[in-house]
């Protein structure tokens, strides 16, 4: 008797939060775009990419949904520069699919470290078309801070096709694309007095786009020149080096009771001024089949 009794109470408690709060039962989860070259997810509450496969491959570029990441911006204070917005710690205001080819991702009133709450909007349309995935970007910056920089998109868990593969970025430097290796070895580029992890900032010179590039396969990522800001592509490896001469990423997922995973960001330099509202340039995801001859062709194309 007490056991159905306890049943009955159970099932109208869950009725009761289903009518009152709904919200909470379908923020949980994540909304995937799909098609025959790409699928990429999206979580429903931060709106972080989750995952991102290359069907057509099977590469599966991003893997581990725990370690995505929305964004990152930096709005400094007068008195203090170090004022930065850490996407994992926003809950997106809204994760809409649109349609089957599109996300519309949002989010609100931002955390920042040492600002307080900021009244800024942050709205991204992603786009799934044929090989590409479309970033589209708008800041409406309704405080009276600046913001300098914006990190999106943003990928937490970059992987190699597999564990036995190499994996390197290039990006036009000098005239020519420039290799840059990112697995099975990462050499820090920052000085170990400048950074916490091993990272890669990579300054193309006249190039708008770069190739992350495996051996018969890679990804463009292409930023499209509208407005005249700068942009960096940023890697990060979490959580160091196996030793620092010989520069080996360790190969597992765990070293330490530590995650092993590596970071890629687009960095956008756009100044935006307080009260403002400023559209980032469209970003490119664009996975191919082939070498890096094959990815710069691409962009030229």
């Amino acid at each position: 008797m007490n056991t159905k009794l306890n049943l009955f109470r159970n099932t109208k408690l869950l009725i009761v939060c289903l009518l009152v709060c709904p919200q909470m039962f379908l923020m949980a989860g994540e909304v995937t775009l799909e098609n025959s070259s790409l699928r990429v997810s999206f979580d429903s509450d931060s709106g972080a990419i989750t995952r991102l496969d290359d069907k057509t491959s099977g590469w599966t570029i991003e893997r581990r949904p725990e370690l995505g990441v929305s964004f990152r911006l930096y709005a400094p204070l007068p008195h203090r520069r170090y004022n930065p917005v850490f996407g994992p710690k926003q809950h997106a205001a809204s994760v809409e699919k649109i349609s089957d080819s599109e996300v519309r991702l949002q989010w609100k009133d931002l955390a920042s470290e040492n600002g307080g709450v900021l009244p800024m909007i942050l709205t991204a349309d992603v786009t799934l078309t044929n090989d590409s995935l479309i970033f589209n970007t708008t800041l409406e910056n309704n405080s009276s801070l600046p913001v300098e920089t914006i990190e999106y998109p943003y990928l937490g868990d970059l992987n190699p096709p597999s564990r036995d593969s190499s994996l390197e970025a290039r990006t036009r430097q000098k005239g020519s694309l420039q290799p840059d290796e990112l697995y099975p070895h990462f050499r820090n580029e920052k000085g170990y007095w400048g950074v916490n992890v091993p990272t890669k900032m990579l300054e193309p010179q006249n190039s708008d786009f770069c190739l992350i590039q495996s051996t018969s396969e890679g990804l463009s990522v292409k930023t499209e020149n509208l407005s005249p800001y700068r942009v960096q592509y940023i890697f990060e490896q979490y959580p160091g080096l196996l030793s620092g001469p010989t520069a080996m990423v360790p190969p597992e997922d765990e070293i330490s009771g530590l995650t092993v995973h590596q970071e890629f960001r687009v960095c956008h330099f756009v100044f935006a001024h307080p009260n403002s509202t400023v559209k980032l340039n469209p970003v490119i995801l664009r996975r191919y089949t082939g070498d890096w001859h094959v990815g710069a062709e691409l962009n030229k194309q």
